[in-house]
């Protein structure tokens, strides 16, 4: 009798796979990222996209921080959330254990939600286990597996411990295997598609990071969120209780304020503050009446933010406000929207990624002073919609630049706010419908894309070839 059990437990998994095979729904898509599910802004995005098309999405991601409210509002979209591994054990035992507990998590969680689903959309980073897990269910399943790269893996990996590390090498050839392995790939920018074509002879469509939706602020909207981040900050707070430091009342702001600098971060290795704090430093003491004094808000949580909160503290600065904040989830666009630049000390691992930050202010309409590397040049245009610097000197002759005679002689923060106005012009979901829409459903008909887009729109950046086939032809 027992020679004859695994003969039946073969008949039922092969059994169960057929019918999961037959059971695929082409509107039925799982996505799956390995990271906070509060702070995958893109992920988030692909969701609504998708459910704007009329698919059903099967969320899968980490509990963490607060879950944005058009999520848990939308009945197209079925969240499943996997607790964080905690992080008590030593170093080297986390890094054993780690990807075992997560792989069984994963895959138990996986053929459960994705059963039925046509395609699975998966962010890389973060990897492994991840990766290999979402292309056994997809194999299993007959489901196809696209990746959204973000960055390398491996490249983030290897900023804790070094190039030729033996696990970097691993999670290389791992990216590297599974991620030819995918049926389809989206990335973040140009340079990262053509990296991973030369390199891995991965194609990936570019699908950038774009505003949801422009924010804007008033004197009203300033003025409430200034007096509710006075109670707990000083440099907010306006010499009578009912006033802030930058407006007076809900319909009149302060002619002789300070100008609100805001930068958002998580406080790890790879952003490094002490170029912002040299800039601001070179500020005050060059400091004169043609200047306005400066407050710079920072958001965010990490490790290396108590390193700074006392660095700030040996400054001892005269005419800079230099303040850490941790936000509600609503406030944080608020405050991008209230503010008059933001600064970006982001610098990719492969120099190959975007700072979703930048994006963030771009929606909110303020310029952005960013740190260069390599492919920046396709989100930040200098002297456009924003400046590029190298180091903390460069930064502070830009600040000097924009800030001179603010608020109401500063004409070059003026024209950089006019760049912006023309990055918004094209929204996240008008530029998805371009290059993500045929790849979830290749068979969908020019009609189905409605009037949004026409022939006048074959120029448009990274349009996915099938769909510009489609609009040539119209146009011919």
């Amino acid at each position: 009798m027992l020679e004859i059990i695994p003969a039946i437990l073969v008949f039922v998994a092969t059994f169960l796979v057929l019918l999961a095979r037959n059971s695929l729904q082409k509107n039925k898509v799982g996505v799956i990222v390995l990271g906070d599910i509060g702070r995958s802004p893109r992920m988030r995005e692909h969701c609504l996209s998708l459910t704007k098309e009329n698919f059903q999405v099967q969320y899968i991601a980490v509990r963490g921080s607060e879950i944005h409210g058009d999520l848990l509002s939308n009945e197209k979209v079925n969240i499943s959330l996997i607790t964080p591994f905690p992080s008590v054990l030593p170093r080297f035992l986390t890094i054993m254990v780690k990807p075992i507990i997560q792989t069984v998590t994963l895959l138990a969680k996986c053929l459960y939600k994705y059963w039925g689903c046509s395609s699975v959309l998966m962010q890389n980073p973060p990897t492994i286990p991840v990766i290999g897990v979402v292309w056994f269910v997809c194999k299993l399943y007959g489901a196809r597996m696209i990746i959204d790269w973000h960055n390398y893996g491996y490249t983030i990996l290897a900023l804790g411990l070094h190039d030729k590390h033996i696990l970097v090498k691993i999670a290389q050839k791992i990216e590297q295997i599974f991620g030819r392995l995918a049926h389809d790939n989206f990335c973040v920018t140009n340079a990262m598609s053509r990296d991973l074509n030369d390199n891995w002879g991965i194609k990936a469509y570019s699908l950038y990071d774009r505003p949801t939706h422009t924010i804007t602020s008033n004197t009203k909207i300033k003025h409430t969120l200034f007096l509710e981040l006075s109670k707990t900050c000083d440099a907010f707070r306006g010499e009578r209780d009912t006033e802030t430091a930058f407006t007076i009342s809900e319909k009149e702001e302060k002619t002789k304020r300070p100008i609100l600098i805001v930068s958002s971060t998580s406080w790890t290795p790879d952003e490094d503050f002490s170029v912002l704090l040299g800039s601001l430093q070179e500020y005050d003491s060059s400091w004169s009446d043609n200047y306005p004094d400066v407050v710079c808000a920072i958001t965010g949580k990490g490790p290396l933010r108590s390193y700074y909160e006392e660095e700030v503290r040996k400054l001892a600065l005269k005419h800079v406000k230099v303040v850490t904040l941790w936000l509600k989830p609503e406030q944080y666009p608020l405050l991008l929207a209230s503010a008059d630049l933001g600064v970006s000390l982001h610098y990719s691992s492969s120099g190959l990624d975007l700072p979703m930050k930048v994006v963030d202010m771009y929606g909110a309409g303020i310029p952005v002073c960013a740190r260069n590397f390599k492919c920046l040049h396709e989100l930040v245009r200098h002297g456009k919609n924003g400046c590029v610097f190298e180091d903390s000197n460069q930064l502070y002759r830009q600040l000097i630049t924009l800030f001179k005679d603010f608020p109401n002689g500063s004409k070059n923060l003026s024209i950089l706010r006019e760049g912006v106005k023309h990055f918004q012009s094209l929204p996240w979901h008008y530029h998805w419908k371009s290059v993500a829409l045929p790849v979830f459903n290749p068979h969908l008909e020019l009609e189905d894309y409605g009037d949004e887009i026409g022939p006048s729109d074959i120029g448009m950046m990274n349009i996915n070839p099938n769909f510009l086939r489609k609009l040539r032809s119209q146009s011919e």
